[in-house]
C-alpha cells in the first residue's frame, strides 16, 4: 500500500478535490468533485446512532459496509486495484464491518473516543495529506503515553490519534496500523485538513479456517437482513 503512496494521493486530488490537467471546464480533463458517501452528520459510524465528530469529516468510499463502490473504482483505478490485490491475497476484511474510504478531517474538527465492535480486524492509516507539525512536537520514532483525560497535555500534537494510552502523528506516506476494538480518538486542531486512506484489514491471529467461518457467518447474517443495512450513496 505505502508503495503506491504518490499514486493514491494523486487520485484522491483529482477524484475529491476535482483537480485535472486543464483549467478547461469542457475538456474531460476535468472531473466534477465525488461527494461524500457516508452522513457522519447523522451516523456515528459504523454502530454508533449519533455523531462522533464535532467539526467537518468527509468519507469518500471504496468499500462501505462491505459493499464496493463502483464509481469509486472508476474515478480511482489504482487505489481499487491496491485494495483489490489485498483482498485475493487474503488480507481484506470483507465483511459487512469492512471499510475502505478516504476519510478527510477538515481542520479544528475531531472524532471523539469510541471502540470499534470486534476485535477480528485492524486497521490501516495510509496519510495522505497531513498538516505541518508544530514546533518540537512530533511522535514519528517513538510512542507516548498520555493522559487520556487530559486533551490539553504538552505532549499532544497539532494532530493526532489516541489508541488507549498511547497517541501517535501521521506523517505522509507512513502507514499506522492500529487495532481499533480498543477506545480511540482522533483530532486536527489545524486549520489544514487532515487525509488519509483508511481500509480494513483481518487481524493476523485470525487463521485462514476461521476467516471463511466468519464471513460465512456474516453472508448468512445479512442475507437475513440482520446487519449491513447500509448502501452506497451516488
Amino acid at each position: 500500500v505505502e508503495s503506491n503512496y504518490t499514486s493514491i494521493r494523486s487520485e484522491y486530488f483529482s477524484a475529491v478535490l476535482g483537480q485535472g490537467k486543464t483549467t478547461n471546464p469542457a475538456s474531460d480533463d476535468v472531473h466534477k468533485p465525488m461527494e461524500p458517501d457516508y452522513d457522519v452528520a447523522n451516523m456515528g459510524g459504523e454502530h454508533a446512532e449519533d455523531a462522533l465528530h464535532s467539526g467537518t469529516w468527509d468519507w469518500h468510499s471504496y468499500i462501505l459496509n462491505g459493499v464496493k463502490n463502483e464509481r469509486f473504482r472508476e474515478r480511482c483505478p489504482i487505489t481499487a486495484g491496491v485494495v483489490d490485490d489485498l483482498e485475493k491475497e487474503g488480507m481484506l476484511f470483507g465483511t459487512p464491518f469492512g471499510f475502505c474510504f478516504f476519510s478527510t478531517l477538515h481542520g479544528k474538527s475531531s472524532i471523539k473516543p469510541h471502540s470499534g465492535p470486534m476485535n477480528l480486524r485492524l486497521r490501516m492509516h495510509l496519510p495522505l495529506v497531513t498538516p505541518p507539525p508544530a514546533p518540537s512536537v512530533s511522535t514519528k520514532n517513538n510512542t507516548q503515553n498520555v493522559d487520556k483525560n487530559n486533551n490539553n497535555t504538552p505532549n499532544r500534537p497539532t494532530t493526532g490519534i489516541r489508541v488507549a494510552d498511547q497517541t501517535r502523528e501521521w506523517h505522509e506516506g507512513s502507514s499506522i496500523i492500529l487495532d481499533d476494538s480498543y477506545v480511540h480518538e482522533v483530532w486536527n486542531d489545524a486549520e489544514e485538513s487532515r487525509v488519509l486512506l483508511l481500509l480494513d484489514l483481518w487481524h493476523p491471529d485470525v487463521k485462514g479456517e476461521e476467516r471463511e467461518r466468519i464471513s460465512n457467518m456474516f453472508s448468512y447474517a445479512r442475507g437475513k437482513g440482520w446487519i449491513g443495512g447500509s448502501s452506497n450513496k451516488k
